[in-house]
């Protein structure tokens, strides 16, 4: 592993990683699956390992499959071969091989059509490529990264993900939690946040105010992380005073306060009953679905939802 081995600042990802668990995993060449909301810190993270890893000297090469239209998405990572098709007008290596001896990131891994999946689950288990309109395999040395904002086992469920491609990826898996599940955070978010704001545009940080604060802590933040620091820039860029009021936040921060509306206190409690029996049925089962939904006599499919509701895997 690298040596130096810094922790991120917290304005960049989650307090909920836990650091010496992702400190062990950077020394290993184990697939990793990062699961989370848009805005907790994925890509964050995915770079993190990367520059604490033995490939940290080697490529990190990013990836949003969500953006590469279907039509070219193989071509684009595996690469292609000159005259493979009507517009192959030159040989293009992909990025898999792009990545060589470091690390490719996945990002939206949940959204790679079933072909892709294919040829994904052949590098993994494989570790070569096949370029369109190649004659032969080629060996590859990259370590995978995928991240996803959806619920990969939904997906196996509904047929649109492969399951044994899952399970390759899902070697170890982290995620991270939305801001909303860490509110305590949001103080020392904006402190940080604010900080590194100041040096960036050569001010004074920020003096927000208690209950500049107290209304931000309350807000649901479905942006996480990366909408928070947004919030922060804007006041940087548009605020005429230092000192930032709550009326400063709608009239310069374009800040709308969004509250979840209270939710009754003994759902609440069912709800965290029905997790600690869905860990402890999974937990017995091995991870086993279907054994845990028999455990806990529901059909699999609902178990795969409530998984889903929370966030778990199995």
């Amino acid at each position: 592993m690298a040596q130096g081995l810094v922790k991120p600042g917290p304005s960049q990802t989650v307090a909920s990683v836990r650091w010496d668990r992702a400190a062990r995993v950077a020394s290993t060449e184990c697939s990793l699956l990062l699961t989370g909301e848009t805005g907790t810190g994925k890509g964050y993270l995915a770079r993190w390992i990367h520059d604490h890893s033995p490939r940290s000297g080697r490529p990190f090469v990013a990836v949003n499959c969500g953006a590469i239209p279907a039509d070219v998405v193989d071509s684009h990572l595996f690469g292609h071969e000159l005259g493979a098709f009507t517009d192959a007008s030159r040989a293009h290596e992909g990025l898999v091989r792009a990545a060589e001896g470091g690390t490719l990131f996945l990002d939206e891994v949940g959204d790679l059509p079933a072909l892709v999946q294919r040829r994904l689950l052949r590098l993994l288990e494989e570790r070569e490529v096949q370029p369109v309109g190649a004659a032969a395999p080629q060996r590859v040395d990259v370590r995978v990264i995928a991240a996803t904002g959806c619920s990969l086992p939904d997906r196996v469920t509904e047929g649109r993900f492969r399951m044994d491609l899952f399970y390759r990826l899902n070697v170890i898996h982290f995620e991270l939690l939305p801001l909303r599940a860490r509110r305590r955070d949001v103080p020392r978010l904006l402190d940080v946040c604010s900080r590194e704001l100041a040096e960036l545009h050569g001010r004074s940080p920020l003096r927000l105010l208690p209950e500049t604060v107290e209304r931000l802590e309350r807000h649901e933040w479905p942006g996480n992380v990366r909408e928070l620091r947004t919030v922060l820039e804007r006041l940087y860029a548009l605020c005429p005073d230092d000192t930032v009021t709550p009326d400063d936040l709608r009239a310069w921060g374009q800040f709308r306060l969004q509250v979840a509306p209270q939710r009754d206190r003994g759902s609440d409690r069912l709800r965290r009953l029905e997790t600690v029996a869905m860990r402890e049925a999974l937990a017995d089962s091995g991870g086993n679905v279907s054994r845990a939904a028999t455990t806990l006599g529901v059909h699999r499919s609902t178990l795969h939802r409530w998984l889903a509701r929370e966030r778990l895997t199995a």
